[in-house]
């Protein structure tokens, strides 16, 4: 029999074996899986982007499927933190990356038992090449969530500033992001559908506005944006005007734009 069939067999059966022994380890985070990543109905709207419809992903898709169900803990909190501040919230985004990574590391270590047959040495250095392969998502996944960060920064002076006119004018709060949200929506595409998720998470799912705003805080992780949300929350515990914590996020977020 040729080497490399024999060294093929080799790492299925292995590959096998630790499935059938991790299986049984892993098999108790099944559950909490299929709770955090349970898929939301269509009619929920949501300011999550849709997986783009390719044959790669759709692999990548069933690669990380069939992943997660070995070993859910792969959807760790940070994993799941970062893919929601990228704007990638779906279950399918989570299945893709992880699917991504796991192809990766599968296409090294076939590379790198078919190397060994002659080279030994090689084994060593595939086991280390791992390393990267599941590594190098991770920093697309950071640069990412830094690109969309940033352009939040740059649509926020606009939306405070629009929120402020409404305030004077003598608009509510959930009213002054009704109206700013379908003003801005080419202008700052990003932040008009998070607004418009904002007002679709009170008025459909019944959550409370701080606690609404919090999450939009949160799922974009840009800390002006959970100061202007946490301002917002203290105006309308207090009744009071909304229009004065806004100039004051307003004029130090144009500082800090400034200094760098």
């Amino acid at each position: 029999m040729p080497t490399p069939v024999l060294a093929i067999m080799v790492f299925t059966c292995v590959v096998a074996s630790c499935i059938l022994v991790l299986r049984p380890v892993f098999g108790t985070y099944v559950d909490n899986y299929g709770v955090r990543l349970r898929p939301r109905k269509e009619k929920e709207g949501s300011a999550a982007e849709k997986p783009k419809d390719s044959a790669i992903l759709k692999l990548a898709e069933l690669a990380g499927t069939f992943a997660l169900s070995l070993m859910p803990a792969l959807a760790d909190k940070r994993t799941v933190q970062l893919l929601t501040m990228a704007n990638y919230r779906t279950p399918q985004h989570m299945a893709i990356f992880i699917g991504v990574k796991a192809i990766l590391i599968g296409t090294v270590l076939t590379m790198t038992f078919l190397a060994a047959a002659s080279n030994p040495v090689m084994l060593l250095l595939g086991l280390v090449g791992c390393i990267p392969g599941w590594i190098l998502p991770n920093f697309f996944l950071a640069g990412r969530v830094k690109k969309r960060q940033s352009d939040i920064m740059r649509e926020l002076p606009v939306i405070i500033d629009l929120l402020i006119v409404c305030a004077q004018a003598g608009l509510g709060l959930m009213l002054a992001v009704d109206k700013v949200s379908k003003e801005v929506g080419e202008s700052c595409p990003i932040l008009s559908v998070e607004l418009q998720q904002l007002i679709a998470d009170v008025k459909v799912f019944a959550k409370t506005v701080p606690y609404a705003l919090r999450e939009m805080g949160e799922r974009c992780g840009v800390d002006e944006l959970i100061n202007m949300a946490s301002a917002l929350i203290a105006a309308e515990a207090k009744g009071a005007d909304m229009s004065y914590p806004l100039r004051q996020q307003a004029v130090a977020l144009r500082d800090r734009l400034k200094r760098k």
